[in-house]
């Protein structure tokens, strides 16, 4: 295994957990000042579990709402706490996202949708008023400017934050990472106009050996192109180490396996308006 991704499994697999708000000893000044994790739900009520980090959280610049994929499930307990995320690249990384200075809120489906989200919910103009709710959390929470990170299926739900209006008010902007851009041919057309309607600051993140037939890097290079914004890079990936039998599982290329580090950095470089000299792909 390379790029330390024997010890984020491990770390993953004890439960998901973060020293937040009660950081050895630190002042209430520097507490307020740090980046910190949250969870919340269609409820849109914070709730702050325990979470661990290798290393302090850096102080916030901009918060990062987190979509997973799949359903959009993180099946959170009474405290907030994630039991289980299915190993989700962009919630097993929750902690990277800190260490790089972004505050983190991750978003669970429930209980507005008990079984979990469907392509249809996630372009539908319900579940826009459901991010709409986590923008505003974020937003009063922290005061920070607000990102949507989607990745996999929560790609489509970015989509929709950023095009529905044409986008959700307070969304500074978005990052779409190993988007499913095939989608069932009812559901291609919202898809494709919501896209041509972003006009937010966007990076489109994917792995030139992602195998997953509904988020080809192809599908990923033509949803770039479609996109209007006046800020937008792309930014493709190679290497890594997929364990994983299903490519479009969380530990396949389509996941980032072994590379989350220089993923979530490169994230979090162009949320910060670092590196704006990334050529475009």
């Amino acid at each position: 295994m390379s790029y330390g991704f024997t010890t984020r499994f491990a770390r993953y697999a004890l439960s998901f957990s973060v020293c937040l708000l009660a950081v050895c000893g630190a002042s209430q000044a520097a507490r307020a000042a740090d980046a910190e994790a949250v969870t919340i739900d269609t409820t849109f009520i914070v709730k702050t579990p325990p979470v661990r980090l290798d290393r302090p959280a850096r102080q916030a610049r901009a918060s990062v709402i987190l979509l997973t994929g799949g359903n959009g499930l993180l099946s959170l307990d009474s405290t907030g706490t994630i039991i289980d995320s299915t190993g989700n690249f962009l919630i097993r990384s929750a902690d990277l996202f800190l260490r790089d200075g972004l505050n983190v809120m991750m978003a669970d489906a429930t209980p507005a949708h008990p079984a979990g989200l469907t392509q249809a919910n996630r372009l539908s103009a319900a579940h826009a008023a459901e991010l709409q709710g986590f923008i505003n959390a974020a937003i009063t929470r922290w005061g920070k400017p607000v990102w949507v990170v989607g990745t996999s299926n929560g790609s489509i739900s970015a989509v929709t934050a950023a095009g529905f209006q044409p986008a959700l008010s307070g969304l500074t902007g978005v990052v779409l990472t190993s988007s499913v851009t095939q989608l069932a041919a009812a559901n291609q057309p919202t898809f494709n106009l919501y896209a041509s309607r972003i006009t937010v600051p966007t990076l489109v993140v994917w792995h030139e050996n992602d195998h997953c037939t509904i988020s080809p890097p192809a599908g990923s290079a033509a949803l770039f192109a479609l996109i209007p914004a006046a800020r937008k890079e792309s930014r493709s990936f190679t290497h890594g180490h997929s364990v994983a039998t299903d490519p479009c599982g969380a530990f396949s290329e389509h996941g980032y396996a072994g590379i989350e580090e220089p993923v979530v950095e490169r994230i979090a470089d162009f949320i910060r308006g670092d590196h704006d000299d990334w050529a475009h792909r």
